[in-house]
């Protein structure tokens, strides 16, 4: 008889809401570090002081904008004792790479902490005049060694190779059970790679893993990040010859409807270089090795810019202001 009522949905009182609300400021104020910190000033004051469990943020941006290196480098901070060690044991980070291997993500981070590219490290960087390959000493394979037995230690699993939605929302829940006294913080790159279930198209997909990553921030209190890609409409010439289109809007992120909804904060990363725009924006802000980080939806927060100098060749971006690429151009006597 039971099993023929009609199930209703939970509802919280308002005096639980208010009890939740004063929680929460009382916690903040108490000092606490209640999130995960970054390397970057600009990211963490954009995110309301640090990355929050039981939020959801999306990473999109077009091939070779430095979205991977960053989501990389997050990863690397969130399970840095010397930048989260408050948190240091207490988080369990799960990151889906179907994209790269995990030993190439090693690799990544590690070219950053030894300033090395990662071709260098696979004894794969060409010199312009010799046009020979370099290859590692034995002291620069101690130092990998090195950095490799440092990162020992640290709550990372990887998955590797990609499974539908259920597969991985069942993952993390299998996971969070072996180790229920941890934070989980999910990382997908790329969002695209996810296995198609009953899904049709990359719409559909799209929807489910904002559904997916709602169920994982609601019933595990998980922090979930994922990445994304643009679409062609930042290229348009229109938009390049048109300073006032330059930054990367909504319509830019591809499926943006279907996962924009889902997000607490939505990031966009855009070379505008590699699609030959050499002044960038109202500002004309000089686009040699520039990165634009856009907090294009803050759901407790308003949107910001956050600016990097590319440097890949030593494996890492660093944030600088906009500022800094107008004046690096002056100084060399170009107008």
């Amino acid at each position: 008889m039971e099993n023929n009522q009609p199930k209703i949905l939970v509802v919280k009182t308002f005096d639980e809401a208010a009890a939740e609300a004063r929680a929460k400021v009382s916690l903040e104020r108490s000092g606490k570090q209640l999130g995960l910190l970054t390397r970057f000033e600009g990211i963490n004051a954009a995110m309301l002081k640090y990355f929050r469990f039981g939020h959801v943020t999306m990473l999109a941006g077009a091939s070779g904008s430095g979205k991977s290196a960053i989501l990389n480098m997050i990863e690397d901070d969130f399970t840095n004792k010397a930048i989260n060690g408050k948190f240091y044991g207490e988080v369990m980070l799960i990151a889906c790479k179907y994209e790269m291997a995990a030993s190439d993500e090693l690799l990544r981070t590690i070219s950053g902490k030894l300033e090395k590219s990662y071709g260098y490290l696979l004894s794969a960087e060409r010199d312009a005049d010799t046009k020979e390959y370099n290859s590692i000493t034995d002291s620069e394979f101690d130092a990998i060694q090195a950095q490799l037995e440092a990162l020992k230690g640290r709550d990372i699993y990887y998955i590797e190779v990609a499974g539908n939605l259920i597969q991985l929302y069942n993952t993390v829940v299998y996971y969070k059970g072996l180790f229920s006294n941890k934070k989980i913080v999910v990382t997908i790159d790329h969002s695209l790679l996810s296995v198609k279930l009953d899904e049709k198209d990359d719409l559909a997909l799209m929807s489910n893993t904002a559904h997916c990553a709602m169920k994982m921030k609601k019933a595990l209190g998980a922090m979930v990040i994922f990445i994304n890609q643009l679409n062609g409409e930042i290229e348009k010439s229109q938009r390049k010859e048109n300073p006032a289109l330059h930054y990367p809007q909504k319509t830019d992120i591809h499926c943006g409807n279907q996962l924009f909804w889902a997000c607490d904060d939505v990031w966009t990363f855009h070379r505008p270089e590699l699609i030959g725009i050499d002044l960038y924006g109202k500002r004309k802000i000089p686009t040699k090795d520039l990165i634009h980080g856009l907090l294009l939806k803050a759901r407790f927060g308003t949107m910001a810019n956050v600016w990097f100098e590319q440097e890949f060749s030593k494996g890492r971006m660093t944030q600088q202001k906009a500022d800094y690429f107008i004046n690096r151009v002056k100084s060399f006597g170009i107008s």
